[in-house]
């Protein structure tokens, strides 16, 4: 009689992993981490640096632009600059609106208070009018800040009040009344305009770099015999992060250098902007074109 055998059944393998394959794939899987996780923070960083760069060119060209197209509209010789410890401001009278006159009253003709003029149009693109409550000025043929900012009560200069002005339709020439001086009977303006150029302006504009390093604007503080370096009436935060003075060479923000009889005027302005290590410095030219 044959034993008996005891059969079992196929049972197949287990398989699985080992200790040390689970802490090879574990060390693998952190420095393949490790290196994206690197290269997703290098892109970012990357991409916020040029998001900031970006942010502060932006607001430094906005600012050069703005004044750039303020100060090229300015009344002849009226752009000035004040300084003081950490605190310069550029100091101009933006132009209204300009003509050529036709008449005005300059010695040895008798004191008017009124100018002829060619009609022209205002800065709202029709033509010019001035309410009751005229608070325009007009120039003729200024040479120094002083003719603009010195404005004259004893009917002798050449910077006048403009009075309350409706303008006529369909006239080749238009009467303008100006303001009867506080001393005197009449005006009588200083000297004739080579050019004939007669300039209308209201409140002057000023752009300044505080010890804040902001650029701030201006507007509505009236006129002073010398110039401001914290002027009151409204102001407006053109930029921020400024350096004062502006790197490499220490540049103050603004200079003028004079006209002469063969250039106009020219304005300088340096600007720094600084933010998070990245320096930006603006180095600007304004031409101002318009003359006597």
């Amino acid at each position: 009689m044959k034993p008996l055998m005891l059969i079992q059944p196929n049972s197949k393998k287990i398989k699985g992993f080992t200790l040390i394959e689970m802490v090879m794939v574990m060390v693998l899987l952190g420095v393949m981490a490790v290196g994206i996780g690197s290269f997703i923070s290098l892109a970012t960083q990357t991409y916020v640096n040029v998001s900031a760069r970006d942010e502060l060119i932006a607001s430094a060209r906005f600012a050069i632009e703005r004044m750039n197209r303020e100060i090229r509209n300015a009344v002849p010789n009226s752009i000035r600059i004040a300084d003081s410890a950490n605190i310069q401001c550029i100091e101009f009278v933006p132009i209204l609106a300009s003509t050529t006159y036709i008449d005005i009253p300059v010695a040895p003709e008798p004191n008017l208070n009124e100018i002829s003029v060619i009609p022209f149009v205002g800065e709202d693109g029709n033509d010019y009018s001035c309410g009751p409550t005229c608070l325009d000025l007009v120039t003729v043929y200024p040479l120094t800040t002083t003719d603009i900012y010195n404005q004259s009560f004893i009917g002798i200069g050449k910077s006048f009040r403009v009075n309350s002005f409706t303008p006529t339709a369909g006239v080749n020439e238009w009467t303008i009344p100006l303001a009867p001086p506080l001393v005197g009977s009449g005006i009588l303006f200083d000297a004739d305009s080579p050019t004939k150029r007669a300039y209308f302006f209201r409140d002057p504009v000023s752009y300044c770099v505080n010890n804040q390093h902001e650029l701030i604007r201006y507007s509505g503080h009236g006129y002073n015999s010398t110039p401001l370096t914290i002027p009151t009436g409204a102001s407006s935060l053109m930029a921020e992060n400024l350096m004062s003075p502006a790197p490499p060479t220490s540049k103050i923000p603004f200079s003028i250098t004079n006209a002469t009889l063969t250039r106009n005027a020219i304005v300088q302005i340096s600007l720094g902007f600084e933010r998070d290590g990245e320096i930006i410095v603006f180095d600007h030219e304004i031409h101002v074109a318009n003359v006597p």
